[in-house]
């Protein structure tokens, strides 16, 4: 239901810094790899400052020790900061007389000068100094991408945003008969690729390619405090987090999109930025007359009086289980004890008619359904921390669970012919080698798929 099949795909190819507990754990790793890759840019992704027992944000200085005069750029775990050095920063001219980019922020020390850390827009102040990989190196991140989703037993995904490079690459492996599954791609919210791409109808037919939507951006994310939240975050006073998009240009493009038949995709985060969400979507669809149900990507933490709206305004929850999980430990830090009630309500949701896909925004997290279905029915970590449940109110049972990455994701898709068992349905099947219905919710993380059928022909599983 949601995923970056690119960046699922490089992140085999990069320092993987996944489930480090420390800063120093960190370091050793990238210096691993640069040793054993002793060219170019050192790139990597998945670090996440509050594993660590300070807490607090890395500086290019301590990076700089690790990698010497190469340049480097490392993603926080959720892709809304990027921790860079010494050498990344003066090949992007970012000093201290640059300024953040509105929807961005350079962190600086006391003196004034970037620590290394940029947020959300900012990002992309260091990403275009990067050398651009060539078209045959950005198939082979796709195909590698699609290759895992596959091997966890997904037929079909969610796409959520694409530039178009991806776009033109997706399209000639689609001529070419190499997609192994089917991609559903939402475009970055880049309007001159929208206005051109969103000129013809939307696909009637189900095929291995299509476009479904556009990617829009409404906030950061929670762990980097760029999720905007309607008050003050109760461990950085003064501190509401970013608007990485003007809502005023999120409704009019949602509001394009809408008119020509295809689905807004909206990432928002912190309560704010979903009560801004729901508002400007009710008002483009009001706008564009259309009858589209647009989504909003993520819906993490939602005030009661507004998770309680997605349904009757015909608005998708699209969520991620992992994130509760991954999250918990630090999510009460950030919200306070007033506020930790709004995070992750998905009974809530389905309460109120809601519609409630699952995704894994993976490389952001796992994307084994398996790793998700545990989580919203625990609300527990691997560990089975927190004792009884992070919020335990909010859990789901199995049969949500199941639906959430079936049907529900094929409603989220606006297609009665995904997701389901039953004639002229896409015969898009998979077993699992367990009785899915009665096995134990802590023992849902050792299941794996055991056949796969795609357009009703077996597909070989890749190997791991």
């Amino acid at each position: 239901g949601h995923a970056h099949v690119e960046g699922l795909g490089a992140k085999a190819l990069q320092v993987d810094l996944e489930g480090c507990r420390s800063k120093e754990e960190a370091l050793e790793r990238v210096r691993s790899w640069a040793a054993a890759h002793p060219e170019g840019w050192i790139l990597g992704r998945g670090w996440d400052q509050n594993r660590w027992a300070s807490k607090a944000f890395p500086t290019a200085r301590d990076l700089d020790a690790a990698t010497g005069g190469r340049p480097a750029l490392l993603s926080r775990v959720d892709g809304h900061a990027i921790w860079a050095n010494g050498a990344a920063l003066k090949a992007a001219g970012v000093s201290r007389n640059s300024r953040s980019p509105e929807g961005g922020q350079i962190l600086l020390g006391p003196d004034g000068s970037p620590t290394g850390i940029l947020l959300d827009r900012a990002e992309d102040l260091v990403l275009k100094a990067q050398p651009k990989p060539a078209p045959a190196e950005r198939e082979r991140r796709l195909l590698a991408g699609l290759d895992i989703l596959l091997r966890h037993g997904f037929s079909a995904v969610a796409d959520m945003g694409i530039d178009g490079g991806a776009l033109a690459l997706y399209r000639k492996l689609a001529a070419e008969g190499r997609l192994p599954i089917r991609v559903f791609a939402y475009l970055n919210h880049d309007r001159r690729l929208m206005l051109q791409e969103l000129r013809g109808r939307r696909a009637a037919t189900v095929a291995f390619f299509q476009v479904q939507g556009v990617k829009f951006y409404m906030d950061g994310a929670l762990g980097s405090r760029g999720a905007r939240l309607l008050e003050a975050y109760s461990d950085e006073p003064g501190q509401l987090g970013l608007w990485v998009t003007a809502p005023a240009r999120v409704e009019q493009d949602a509001a394009v999109t809408l008119r020509a038949g295809y689905q807004p995709a909206v990432h928002a985060i912190g309560d704010a930025a979903n009560r801004m969400a729901l508002e400007l979507l009710q008002r483009a669809a009001r706008k564009a007359g259309k009858a589209v149900r647009p989504r909003i990507e993520h819906a993490q933490i939602v005030a009661p009086e507004d998770a309680v709206r997605f349904g009757p305004l015909g608005i998708i929850a699209s969520v991620q289980p992992v994130h509760c999980t991954s999250d918990h430990a630090w999510t009460p830090a950030r919200l306070g004890p007033k506020r930790v009630e709004e995070a992750f309500p998905w009974r809530r949701f389905l309460e109120a008619g809601a519609l409630l896909p699952f995704g894994s925004d993976a490389p952001v997290e796992d994307p084994n359904p398996f790793f998700g279905m545990a989580s919203a029915e625990t609300r527990q970590d691997p560990a089975g921390e927190p004792p009884g449940g992070f919020l335990p109110s909010q859990r789901l049972d199995r049969a949500e669970s199941i639906r959430g990455f079936t049907w529900a994701n094929g409603q989220a898709l606006l297609r009665k012919d995904l997701g389901v068992i039953k004639a002229g349905a896409v015969a898009d099947l998979l077993w699992v080698q367990a009785p899915l219905a009665t096995v134990p919710p802590a023992d849902l993380r050792t299941l794996s798929p055991g056949r796969i059928w795609i357009n009703g022909r077996e597909v070989p599983l890749p190997k791991r």
